[in-house]
């Protein structure tokens, strides 16, 4: 039986802070959580060691910290990166807002070297309307700076990606860890508005869609993460995080437990 770690991805938890959502993750039995450090996971001064503390009692660890978009000038990224090394933290996760490919390589290239001055990896996340947008040129570019790929469930399908692309994130050493949820097979109509809005707002519980589960586990290594992105306002609107929180471990180790099956 395949069980990998299972992480609490920031984006299911934005509605409490910090400490809040780690409490909650160790509770329901996740191994790691993210964070989403420049936004409503935000800490300051005696917080971040306050954090750290917590986080050794509840025997989680931080496994991401989110986001860093490539195009925002407003962002101190070395304030960032300090807290996160502080928390021990051990993956940083990029998206690119730049048009421009080869600029988005410049500045990948740079926070890559950048956070491993203080002992982050960094991974990379494609959506339809990031840079880079598939799997494909996601893996060329971290290929070529030494970074890892994040492949998010709802937006590899989204954008006609196969669960073959994922052994092929896997065969060429980039996949870093796959962030799960479930969704109605065929994409909201709208564009991209519509497609932010579902990602954001209405994604469901693994098992709970039309994603097929089994066939895109299969392609996943026993040693690479899942973290659960649920970003579900209906969820939310329960106002029950205890029961919210072991709601998604449960439906994730649904998908945890499928076996990996190399081609």
């Amino acid at each position: 039986m395949t069980v990998r770690p299972l992480h609490l991805a920031a984006g299911s938890a934005l509605d409490v802070n910090a400490a809040t959502l780690v409490r909650a993750a160790g509770a329901a039995g996740f191994d790691g959580v993210g964070l989403r450090l420049t936004g409503e996971h935000a800490l300051t001064g005696p917080q971040v060691a306050d954090l750290s503390r917590l986080l050794n009692g509840e025997g989680v660890y931080l496994a991401e910290v989110e986001v860093v978009r490539i195009g925002d000038t407003k962002l101190n990224v070395a304030a960032l990166f300090d807290t996160a090394a502080a928390l021990s933290a051990q993956q940083v996760l990029v998206v690119s807002d730049l048009p421009d490919e080869a600029a988005t390589a410049d500045a990948l290239a740079h926070l890559v070297e950048q956070a491993g001055c203080v002992g982050l990896g960094v991974g990379l996340e494609y959506m339809a309307w990031t840079t880079p947008a598939t799997p494909t040129r996601a893996a060329a570019m971290a290929s070529a700076c030494g970074a890892t790929v994040v492949c998010d469930v709802l937006h590899h399908h989204r954008v006609g990606a196969t669960p073959q692309d994922i052994s092929m994130l896997v065969d060429q050493g980039v996949l870093g860890w796959v962030q799960i949820c479930d969704a109605p097979r065929s994409a909201p109509q709208g564009g991209t508005e519509a497609w932010l809005n579902e990602a954001r707002h209405h994604r469901l519980p693994p098992g709970d869609g039309e994603l097929d589960g089994i066939a895109l586990m299969a392609h996943v290594p026993p040693h690479v993460p899942l973290s659960v992105e649920v970003q579900s306002d209906a969820m939310c609107a329960t106002g029950d995080l205890a029961g919210r929180m072991s709601t998604l471990h449960a439906a994730a180790q649904r998908w945890n437990t499928i076996g990996y099956r190399p081609k």
